[in-house]
């Protein structure tokens, strides 16, 4: 008897849930629904735009100075993406204008990627910094570092120059345009244009 109970339970619960789910949609705004709340994040508005490069990072620690290192590590990996992924939208738009294979020249793509790389995260400017104090004692860092456009430019383009496969078919103008078009474009996917 008891075991009918259950099953005739479990049936209406069923029958209910399925009829107030097939009833249609209704326009209950998620944020009501779900109790959020709008959260601004510090540091949130550091976005790559058409004259820098900017990364965002957050550390937490105990250790204040550690909080600091792993935000500014997180904040520079993301730095280095960005400068890496518009570097090989560069070289390979150039590369292919020049009347190239872009896969003959993949080495040099990464190589000068990590030349460029290397030299501008140690030239890095902090753009924005926020440190906060959690209940639970903590240090939570907010960070965002930046490179100039400019500075990136000049540094692929002295590697450019300077690299053995690419010395043949440099031009500069044309790979500044090609820098700049992708920049422009780049600033307008990951940053906030």
């Amino acid at each position: 008897m008891r075991k009918n109970k259950f099953i005739t339970i479990i049936a209406i619960s069923a029958i209910t849930i399925l009829c107030y789910s097939c009833g249609g949609t209704k326009a209950v705004p998620i944020t009501k629904a779900l109790n959020e709340t709008k959260v601004s994040v510090p540091c949130e508005n550091s976005h790559t735009d058409k004259d820098f490069f900017r990364g965002m990072g957050v550390g937490q620690s105990k250790d204040l100075n550690t909080a600091r290192d792993k935000a500014r590590m997180a904040a520079n990996t993301e730095l280095a993406s960005s400068i890496s992924t518009l570097i090989k939208r560069v070289a390979e738009k150039y590369v292919n204008d020049a009347g190239q294979v872009p896969s003959d020249y993949a080495e040099t793509f990464e190589a000068l990627t990590r030349e460029v790389i290397q030299q501008q995260i140690s030239n890095v400017s902090i753009a924005c910094n926020e440190t906060m104090r959690t209940s639970d004692n903590m240090y939570k860092v907010y960070m965002a570092t930046e490179a100039k456009k400019e500075e990136v430019f000049a540094t692929l383009e002295r590697n450019a120059a300077a690299n053995k496969k690419f010395e043949t078919i440099f031009n500069r103008e044309k790979f500044r345009k090609h820098f700049d078009e992708e920049m422009d474009a780049f600033a307008k996917t990951y940053g906030n244009n």
